[in-house]
Parts: structure tokens; sequence; C-alpha cells
């Protein structure tokens, strides 16, 4: 389990520093594993940013996507592993920054194939991994909060 920061504010914000409106990493995974659509940003070499919304797969404290390798985050992450996963909701977010790695492991592959179809109705063909291929994405630090109040409950976890 990761370990849970608060981060530090100014005090002239006011902001009350009370544990039990910070989010926890038990509601933070629950997010990650519900939710049904993500963005991904990644950068190239020269430091030119791309965002896409992407399907995913949140389990065992680690996201997995999948995507073309020729697309802008295929190229991207086969250069440049870093990246930041974002849930759509905005007002319950969490934010994984991390690094992105080929999953090649068959037994996973064939685990994940059955994770999307019970998220998705979707059946994924990850054969021909010049057509599709699946990133494992590790966490470095995930951030978490809920608005409008997001100060009081605004927390990261550090892996």
């Amino acid at each position: 389990m990761p370990r849970r920061v608060r981060p530090r504010f100014p005090k002239k914000w006011g902001v009350p520093n009370d544990p039990k409106k910070w989010i926890t990493w038990a509601h933070a995974s629950q997010k990650l594993e519900n939710e049904t659509e993500y963005w991904v940003a990644t950068s190239s070499l020269k430091g030119e940013p791309h965002a896409t919304p992407v399907w995913g797969i949140w389990k065992d404290e680690k996201f997995y996507f999948e995507t073309d390798p020729g697309s802008v985050k295929g190229l991207n992450l086969k250069s440049n592993p870093r990246i930041v996963v974002h849930v759509q909701d905005g007002l319950d977010t969490v934010i994984v920054k991390g690094t992105a790695d080929r999953e090649e492991n068959p037994k996973k592959l064939s685990t994940l194939r059955s994770d999307y179809f019970r998220k998705y109705q979707y059946r994924p063909d990850w054969s021909d991994s010049s057509a599709q291929m699946v990133f494992r994405v590790s966490p470095s630090v995930v951030h978490a909060w809920k608005a409008p109040k997001m100060h009081q409950s605004l927390v990261k976890f550090v892996f």
C-alpha cells in the first residue's frame, strides 16, 4: 500500500488539517477501478505533450491500457515511458503519475482480456503486437481530492 502524504498549505489560506477529510487509498483505488474512461498524457523526447482518452483496467495497483504502437501515445511511450493517467471526473479526482512498460506476459494478457470483456463487453485482440499492444503503468505518485473543498481532502500517495 502506498504512503499517504498531505501537502503543506500556507497558514494564511486557513485550510483545516483534518485527517478524517483526507482521501483514503481505498477510495482512490476504488475510483480508479470503477472508472470507464481515462485520460492519458504522454510526451515526446522533444517535450511535445499529447493527451487522449482510453479505456483501461486498474488492477493490483497498476493501470493497463491498449494502443496501436504507431499512435502518438505508442510512439511517445516507446521513447519516453513517463505518463500521467487521469480519471474523467473533475469533482472526485484521481491522477496517477508513473512509467509505462509493455505488458507481454501471456497469463496477465489473458486475464486482462477477460477484465476488458467484463468491464466493456469488448474482446481485445492482442495477437499481433504490430497492430495493438498493452501497456502497464506503474505509479510513482497518485494525487487525489474532492471538490469543491479540494484543499481539505487533497492528498498524494507515494509508492
